[in-house]
């Protein structure tokens, strides 16, 4: 039985699904755009909202070729929420981690780089490997930070269009940064966005841990 609580948030979720549903449709029938135009309109100052359709129209076709997989309308609107900031909750085997790279890869073609925050090292790299051939294919750089690197390495990591990594390491990288005496050692480039995977585990569960 819900709560009052719990039902005002599911009516509020289902407002939310209902706003966005033209978006998805329009994704679904808008005809596949040049990935080099894309980024170019972005660099030229056109707002990401109004990108956002053909930018996700470039992903699902890139999903199909790179990952054999067709994005589901619920990827497709969680992606939006996410663009949007918002938390976007799913179910085991709904797709997350595809659904991210359409947030990613719309903001990383503005050139300022884009952070994926996991929980591990392990997702961190498998999800970067995994989902690389996709953002190749859209055009944009991808790397994973993991324990041990070189600075050259995180320097590397950090310029790439599209960054996975834990928040303890990007933590300590911002901390680091911030004690260095020459400039070469800074790793880190100004901040542009972040998408937090498993949201409620970093920022609640970990929520005690001041770095995070």
């Amino acid at each position: 039985m819900f709560s009052f609580h719990q039902w005002l948030q599911r009516r509020a979720s289902d407002r939310n699904v209902r706003s966005v549903a033209p978006l998805v449709d329009e994704v679904h029938s808008r005809p596949v755009p040049d990935c080099s135009k894309l980024r170019e309109r972005a660099r030229a100052g056109e707002t990401l909202d109004d990108l956002l359709v053909d930018v996700f129209a470039a992903v699902c076709e890139a999903a199909k070729r790179s990952l054999a997989q067709s994005p589901y309308d619920v990827q497709i609107v969680a992606a939006i929420a996410m663009h949007h900031g918002q938390i976007a909750e799913m179910l085991t085997g709904e797709g997350k981690t595809l659904a991210a790279v359409f947030p990613a890869c719309l903001h990383a073609l503005t050139g300022k780089g884009f952070h994926v925050l996991t929980v591990n090292d392990y997702l961190a790299r498998r999800d970067a490997h995994w989902m690389g051939d996709l953002y190749r294919r859209m055009g944009l750089s991808v790397a994973c930070l993991q324990q041990g690197m070189t600075i050259a390495e995180r320097q590397s990591a950090y310029a790439a269009d599209v960054t996975y990594a834990t928040a303890n390491e990007i933590g300590f990288d911002y901390l680091r940064d911030h004690l260095a005496s020459d400039p070469a050692q800074l790793v880190q480039r100004p901040f542009h966005f972040a998408l937090i995977d498993e949201a409620d585990s970093i920022l609640i569960d970990e929520a005690r841990i001041p770095l995070v």
